[in-house]
């Protein structure tokens, strides 16, 4: 017998999307049957216009813009857009929010204040890209269990795709140093887990990142949302699960592994981050393994 096996790993970049959170609204599919000019209007959300067949026409803030089949437009809030619909076109319509992932608010910009136009096209030809459209669509009709959140999927990815084809220099500063900024959060994150067994100061974690304690204080706080002693404490309650839950470790066994003073003190961090003592979390996920 033979076993053919490729595997395809994560690339080893960064999670830029730790700040930026779409959310699908609505989408629709427009086709043509002569001609129409839909009136000036001023977006409150992002659009996303996807050509299917084209050539689709419009005014983006005073400019006339000509798309083609399998290219695509992003409208920003604020701008004002004409279409001039031409008899035979099809094209997607999608509607979108960007949110920040910790308040639910309105995340960072897409574009700089002041792009161009067609700075809004992206590059590439994405008539392939149309598969999302159809999933979401066969999601809306479907309206099963967690449609809302496949949705959402879905448009993350087509987001992303998006955002890659559009020109670096039409981005807003934010999202072009989310990649750098997640690269750090990374950084820091492995760092942490290099001390998840023992009681570092937060300056023995900034010597190891090359960094002063204010920095790293300030740095995990922006991009973590928490100082470095609570994400320590987390990153650890975390490591317990895992020891408690799939190698059957003692809460002494933990404790003792993880660096806590006794098993008092461990108990009393994972009670004040997980809700629950590590004894009654690991009995109540032994019970329900066995379901």
């Amino acid at each position: 017998m033979i076993v053919h096996k490729e595997r395809f790993r994560r690339p080893e970049q960064s999670e830029v999307g730790a700040r930026v959170r779409p959310v699908f609204d609505d989408f629709h599919l427009l086709r043509m049957e002569g001609s129409f000019e839909y009136p000036l209007h001023q977006h409150t959300n992002y659009e996303v216009i996807l050509v299917e067949r084209g050539p689709y026409r419009c005014e983006l803030n005073g400019t006339e813009l000509t798309l083609v089949d399998g290219q695509t437009l992003v409208i920003k809030p604020g701008d004002f857009h004409q279409d001039h619909l031409g008899d035979g076109q099809r094209h997607y319509v999608l509607h979108f929010r960007v949110l920040d992932p910790g308040t639910g608010k309105p995340g960072v910009p897409l574009f700089r204040p002041d792009v161009r136009a067609f700075e809004q096209i992206c590059s590439g030809d994405y008539a392939g890209e149309t598969w999302f459209l159809k999933e979401l669509r066969r999601e809306a009709e479907a309206a099963g269990a967690y449609a809302g959140a496949v949705q959402d999927s879905l448009l993350e990815a087509l987001f992303w795709r998006l955002v890659r084809g559009l020109d670096p220099a039409a981005l807003s500063q934010e999202m072009r140093q989310l990649p750098a900024a997640a690269a750090r959060r990374e950084e820091i994150a492995n760092v942490m887990a290099g001390f998840v067994a023992k009681n570092p100061t937060v300056a023995e974690v900034a010597a190891a990142l090359g960094v002063s304690p204010r920095h790293l204080t300030n740095l995990c706080v922006a991009l973590f949302g928490r100082p470095p002693a609570r994400l320590l404490l987390e990153l650890k309650v975390r490591r317990a699960e895992e020891l408690l839950n799939y190698r059957a470790q003692r809460v002494r066994e933990v404790s003792d592994a993880l660096g806590f003073a006794n098993p008092y003190h461990f108990s009393r961090v994972f009670r004040r981050i997980r809700g629950c003592a590590p004894s009654r979390w690991s009995r109540s996920r032994a019970r329900r393994s066995r379901v």
